[in-house]
């Protein structure tokens, strides 16, 4: 396996993940994440390649992202990689990966 494309941040605190597709909708934790995927927190099971839209809550606003199964990571959760968002949840997500780079405090 290749390195990693990108950077990943762990989370800082509590993040909630929702996670929606016609065959299951469920919600979870952030665990870490990259300008590319995440990793959430949860106790289901998805077949690898399912597709569906992720909502990642933040203080006002919720950035919604389409992502695609990639691996289950044993007593984890499940990761996503993401294959598309418009320009506005590109920018939220951007915004959260400094917050997480930069926590207030540090």
């Amino acid at each position: 396996m290749a390195g990693r494309r990108a950077k990943r941040f762990r989370a800082t605190r509590t993040i909630p993940v929702g996670f929606i597709a016609s065959n299951a909708r469920f919600t979870g934790h952030l665990v870490d994440i990259s300008k590319t995927g995440l990793l959430m927190r949860c106790s289901h099971s998805l077949a690898l390649g399912t597709v569906g839209r992720i909502g990642i809550a933040l203080a006002q606003e919720t950035v919604r992202i389409v992502a695609v199964v990639r691996r289950h990571v044993p007593s984890v959760g499940i990761a996503f990689e993401f294959v598309q968002m418009s320009a506005r949840d590109r920018e939220l997500l951007h915004r959260l990966l400094l917050r997480l780079e930069h926590p207030i405090g540090s």
